[in-house]
Protein backbone atom coordinates (compact mmCIF):
# COMPACT_ATOMS: atom_id res chain seq x y z
CA UNK A 1 0.00 0.00 0.00
CA UNK A 2 1.44 3.39 -0.92
CA UNK A 3 2.23 5.94 1.73
CA UNK A 4 0.44 9.24 1.55
CA UNK A 5 1.18 12.67 2.93
CA UNK A 6 -1.16 15.44 4.11
CA UNK A 7 -1.01 17.17 0.73
CA UNK A 8 -2.51 14.03 -0.86
CA UNK A 9 -5.79 14.48 1.02
CA UNK A 10 -8.72 14.65 -1.34
CA UNK A 11 -6.83 13.41 -4.37
CA UNK A 12 -8.03 10.43 -6.38
CA UNK A 13 -5.69 7.44 -6.62
CA UNK A 14 -6.76 4.38 -8.59
CA UNK A 15 -10.36 5.55 -8.50
CA UNK A 16 -10.42 6.09 -4.72
CA UNK A 17 -10.31 9.35 -2.78
CA UNK A 18 -7.38 9.66 -0.37
CA UNK A 19 -8.46 10.65 3.14
CA UNK A 20 -5.32 11.52 5.09
CA UNK A 21 -5.88 10.79 8.77
CA UNK A 22 -2.58 11.92 10.25
CA UNK A 23 -0.30 9.87 12.47
CA UNK A 24 -2.72 8.94 15.24
CA UNK A 25 -6.07 7.20 15.30
CA UNK A 26 -7.65 10.21 17.04
CA UNK A 27 -6.74 12.79 14.42
CA UNK A 28 -9.46 15.32 13.69
CA UNK A 29 -7.40 17.20 11.12
CA UNK A 30 -9.75 16.39 8.25
CA UNK A 31 -13.10 16.73 9.93
CA UNK A 32 -15.26 19.64 8.91
CA UNK A 33 -16.11 22.29 11.49
CA UNK A 34 -19.45 20.80 12.50
CA UNK A 35 -17.87 17.38 13.03
CA UNK A 36 -15.03 18.93 15.05
CA UNK A 37 -17.60 20.76 17.17
CA UNK A 38 -19.49 17.51 17.76
CA UNK A 39 -16.28 15.71 18.76
CA UNK A 40 -15.33 18.58 21.07
CA UNK A 41 -18.78 18.60 22.68
CA UNK A 42 -18.73 14.84 23.23
CA UNK A 43 -15.20 15.00 24.64
CA UNK A 44 -16.16 17.81 27.01
CA UNK A 45 -19.20 15.87 28.20
CA UNK A 46 -17.11 12.75 28.83
CA UNK A 47 -14.48 14.72 30.74
CA UNK A 48 -17.12 16.53 32.80
CA UNK A 49 -18.84 13.24 33.67
CA UNK A 50 -15.53 11.65 34.66
CA UNK A 51 -14.61 14.66 36.79
CA UNK A 52 -18.01 14.60 38.50
CA UNK A 53 -17.50 10.91 39.38
CA UNK A 54 -13.91 11.56 40.42
CA UNK A 55 -12.65 9.12 37.81
CA UNK A 56 -9.00 9.51 36.79
CA UNK A 57 -8.57 10.85 33.27
CA UNK A 58 -5.11 9.37 32.74
CA UNK A 59 -2.27 7.68 34.61
CA UNK A 60 -0.71 11.03 35.51
CA UNK A 61 -4.03 12.27 36.89
CA UNK A 62 -4.46 9.14 38.97
CA UNK A 63 -0.90 9.38 40.30
CA UNK A 64 -1.43 13.04 41.25
CA UNK A 65 -4.74 12.19 42.92
CA UNK A 66 -3.09 9.46 45.01
CA UNK A 67 -0.24 11.78 46.02
CA UNK A 68 -2.70 14.47 47.05
CA UNK A 69 -4.78 11.93 48.94
CA UNK A 70 -1.66 10.74 50.78
CA UNK A 71 -0.75 14.30 51.79
CA UNK A 72 -4.22 14.91 53.20
CA UNK A 73 -3.90 11.96 55.62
Amino acid sequence: MPRYKPSDDGTVVEGKVVVYMGKGPQSTALLDRSAKAAVAKATAAALAAAAKRGAPLCEDCERARRELEGKRR
